[in-house]
């Protein structure tokens, strides 16, 4: 049994598939005998409501009974879900009702502030790692961030832009970037970008990472893709990928392209 809620001082528990008991409730609004649970079980509308209840087309419902009834053992009483508690309040009294229900409403909202909290956390979590692990940019943290404060309805606090620039860059501003294809294609490099990529991992540059992927183009259940390393970080960034948010793309400041390609065509054909 679990105690969930307490109406006036009187816990109100709850049996294994969440069921409220009756005869707690029955206490907590003053115990008289002609509230007692039967006889409000035995009235018409109560049945009527009770039929409607078991057709399981409440999906709370499914698989569950909405009443028990429990005689002796060490939890006698009867059990109801939460639609039957408001019926059997509203039987004693309008002023008991509302009681409950704003009892009822309080917790709903208690454990909705819990949870999108929790959810908020964990989204800082999971931010804070895939930035380490992944090398992400400045601006692709930033996006994360803004993500997070659209789910937590809280006023616009982040800035509207960051800043991407070289590891050892010194004027403060952000520099464009390119994909590595682009600049393969730009500067007549005779080198596919799959054996571009490969140059740049013997250099430390980039590294092949994984996630899981239910794709046919997996691979035993993961996919690879590239990501500039923090020695990479010197000449380009992460950015999330625009096949996949799981996924990073390395873009190459425009500054560092020619150092980069020096490297690059230098290193030992894949």
């Amino acid at each position: 049994m679990n105690q969930l809620i307490a109406i006036d001082g009187f816990a109100v528990c709850q049996d294994n598939s969440g069921r409220y008991c009756l005869n707690d409730l029955h206490r907590a609004a003053g115990g008289e005998n002609r509230h007692r649970p039967k006889y409000w079980l035995a009235q018409v509308q109560t049945q009527e409501l009770v039929q409607e209840l078991t057709k399981g087309e409440i999906p709370p419902l499914i698989g569950n009974q909405p009443v028990s009834v429990i005689h002796g053992g060490d939890n006698p009483g009867t059990y109801v879900c939460k639609e039957l508690v408001y019926s059997y309040a509203m039987w004693i009294s309008a002023a008991f009702n509302l009681k409950v229900i704003r009892t009822f409403d309080a917790i709903q909202t208690s454990q909705s502030a819990t949870t999108a909290e929790d959810k908020i956390k964990a989204g800082i979590l999971i931010l804070e790692s895939a930035a380490k692990m992944l090398n992400l940019s400045n601006s692709s943290k930033l996006a994360g961030y803004q993500t997070l404060q659209q789910f937590a309805g809280i006023p616009q606090l982040m800035p509207a832009y960051a800043i991407d620039a070289p590891a050892d860059a010194v004027d403060g501003s952000s520099l464009p970037t390119k994909a590595l294809s682009a600049i393969l294609k730009e500067n007549n490099i005779p080198v596919s970008p799959r054996k571009a990529y490969l140059r740049l991992q013997q250099l430390g540059i980039v590294e092949r990472k994984q996630r899981p992927s239910s794709s046919a183009k997996a691979k035993n259940g993961m996919r690879e893709f590239w990501s500039v390393t923090t020695k990479g970080l010197v000449y380009g960034k992460n950015v999330t990928s625009p096949q996949n948010p799981r996924e990073t793309q390395p873009h190459f400041f425009d500054s560092k392209i020619k150092d980069l390609v020096e490297l690059m065509m230098t290193a030992n054909a894949a």
